[in-house]
């Protein structure tokens, strides 16, 4: 049987007869000056830290690559430019959300550049986000990232499995 995990890193199983909603998302990589882009989230629980991103508007039939642009924008207020020649799978997962929902998520991840600075009218939603920040990655450890985005650190060679 699937297990589902919430935001605390706690395993669920899912009751009989609870729907599965599927979705597919996508996470922004960018690098400057030996960091990489990160947002401080705020969670109900674990880590804070994770790449810019978020779920695709499959309607009306968004595309992976649009869908990073907007997701990086959104959350970092920086215009993003991804390399299609980096999209990548990245994992499938299994999640419980706060609210209880459970879902069956296939994520990808993009590297990308951005402009110097972040658009200037741009403001982070004070309900989802603490900060963006420019981070050295060989200073995190799995504490300090989401688990999915550490996932994805360790994938594109930003930081070792085993620290």
């Amino acid at each position: 049987m699937t297990r589902y995990i919430d935001q605390g890193y706690e395993f669920h199983d899912r009751p009989a007869g609870s729907p599965v909603a599927w979705r597919v998302g996508v996470y922004g990589v960018v690098e400057r000056d030996n960091t990489v882009l990160m947002v401080d989230n705020i969670v109900s629980a674990g880590p804070t830290l994770s790449l810019p991103g978020g779920g695709i508007n499959l309607d009306p039939e968004e595309t992976i690559l649009e869908a990073s642009i907007r997701e990086v924008h959104e959350e970092t207020g920086y215009r993003f430019s991804p390399n299609p020649d980096s999209l990548a799978f990245l994992d499938e997962e299994f999640l419980r959300s706060p609210s209880g929902k459970y879902l069956h998520i296939i994520t990808f991840v993009v590297r990308g550049t951005v402009e110097d600075d972040p658009y200037p009218a741009w403001r982070h939603d004070p309900t989802e986000i603490i900060a963006v920040k420019w981070v050295d990655p060989t200073t995190l450890t799995p504490t300090d990232v989401r688990r999915f985005h550490w996932k994805a650190l360790v994938k594109l060679g930003y930081i070792s499995a085993i620290t």
